[in-house]
This record gives C-alpha cells, sequence and structure tokens, in this order.
C-alpha cells in the first residue's frame, strides 16, 4: 500500500516540486555565514531568501540556519549541522486539498523541525537518519546524535519512528515531551528522558506568517503553471 501511495505522488499529472522548481527558501542565516548549499557538485554560499532545489545538501557549518521547506515545514540547524532534501512533492486534488510529501535526510549534527498544516493540506514530512525515520503530519521535535545513536525529542505533537531493523506490528509513537534513542549498534529503540539540546535554537517564524507566505506561492506557482499550459496549448495549435 505504502508503495503505491509513492508512486501516485510521483506520477499524478497535477503534481509540481520536481527537480527544477523551488522546493522552500533559506529563511535567515546567523553566525559567521561560512555555510553552503552543495548543488550538482557546486557550494553555493547561504544567504537569506536564497531558494532551494530537490536534491540540496545544506551545511550550516559555523552558522544558524533557518529552513522554510514548502509547504509549512521549518526547519533549524544548529551550528555544523548538515542535511540533504531528498523527495519533494506537492500536489493538488479536484477537491482542492492540498498534500505534500517531503523526505529530509539526516546528515550529522543537531535539528529542530516543525511542520505545521492549514485546514486544506495534508502534510506528511520524514526526516531520515541511518537506520531509522522519523514521520510526522503537524508537530515540532528534535534529531540530534548522541555518540554513533540518534536521538528524538518532540516538543508537541507524536512523531512515528520505524526502521527497517525493527519489525513490528504496532509502530512506535513518541509523543509530546518525551524522547527517544535508536541504538544502532544493538538496533534497537530506547525510552529516555525528555531533553532539549537546542539551547541557543533563535525562534522559528509565527505559523501563520508561514501560512500566508506559502498561500501567496502557492498562487504565484499555479499561475505559472497555467501560463505554461496556456503557451503549449499555443505552440500546438501553431503546429496543426
Amino acid at each position: 500500500m505504502r508503495s503505491i501511495i509513492l508512486l501516485l505522488f510521483f506520477t499524478l499529472s497535477l503534481a509540481y516540486g520536481g527537480t527544477n522548481d523551488e522546493v522552500g527558501r533559506v529563511n535567515r542565516v546567523l553566525g559567521d555565514g561560512t555555510g553552503h548549499i552543495l548543488r550538482a557538485g557546486q557550494k553555493i554560499p547561504l544567504a537569506n531568501e536564497r531558494p532551494l532545489a530537490l536534491g540540496d545538501i545544506i551545511s550550516a557549518e559555523g552558522a544558524h540556519v533557518m529552513l522554510h521547506l514548502y509547504p509549512g515545514t521549518q526547519i533549524s540547524l544548529s551550528k555544523n549541522t548538515e542535511i540533504k532534501i531528498s523527495e519533494h512533492q506537492i500536489l493538488e486534488e479536484k477537491a482542492k486539498m492540498e498534500r505534500s510529501f517531503s523526505v529530509i535526510d539526516y546528515v550529522k549534527g543537531l535539528l529542530r523541525v516543525q511542520v505545521i498544516r492549514d485546514t486544506d493540506q495534508e502534510v506528511e514530512q520524514q526526516v531520515r537518519a541511518e537506520g531509522v525515520s522519523f514521520g510526522v503530519r503537524g508537530t515540532e521535535f528534535e534529531v540530534s546524535t548522541e555518540g554513533k545513536d540518534v536521538d528524538l525529542d518532540v516538543l508537541e505533537g507524536e512523531v512515528t519512528v520505524s526502521s527497517p531493523y525493527i519489525q513490528s506490528f504496532v509502530p512506535e509513537i513518541v509523543k509530546s515531551k518525551e524522547g527517544l534513542r535508536f541504538n544502532r549498534q544493538k538496533k534497537v529503540f530506547e525510552r529516555r528522558k525528555f531533553r532539549l539540546k537546542f539551547a541557543d535554537h533563535p525562534g522559528f517564524r509565527k505559523r501563520e506568517d508561514i501560512l500566508k507566505d506559502w498561500k501567496k506561492r502557492r498562487q504565484t506557482r499555479l499561475e505559472k503553471r497555467t501560463e505554461r499550459r496556456s503557451e503549449r496549448r499555443d505552440r500546438q495549435r501553431k503546429v496543426r
């Protein structure tokens, strides 16, 4: 069933947010500004309002970096944190319900993620680390490493945790103010005391501002898509 859902995300004709599209933006870069985006083998300096693309590897280095992944995911990277935008799809259905699916690969460091959604949105956001995946539809949480292990701390909402090494009929759910560790050596989940590590987190943008910003961008994207379709129809008429 899961394979069918993912296949639909990539094949529906109404989907947008492909490899050449903007999938998000850098909101703020705080610090010495040494961070960069690795895109197609080229290093691009991090800067406020820098567009993000599918496949980007973002390295914070000596800065704190605030990202907005469309439509409603905010990601805050602490210093020396690195992530990759591995998958990103947004589609619209006839009922005007917007659905999105994104995967962030956590490479190293400390990050905080906040996933928000409007009433006409269904958002599925995953953060993957080596051997473990965290899935959310609307929540706020931190991912970090402790030695070789991966820690999860949930500020609000709940996170579904899975691993190919752990087979269970009941998914592992971590709720607000709970912590979990994935022990990479033993390949097990270990419940632990909730403890936030991003002590100097600069704070996310207001949720209503994120939703407002996306509505404007969404309208612009839809207008451009309509314009491209109109241009294709005009070219087809000329050929005939």
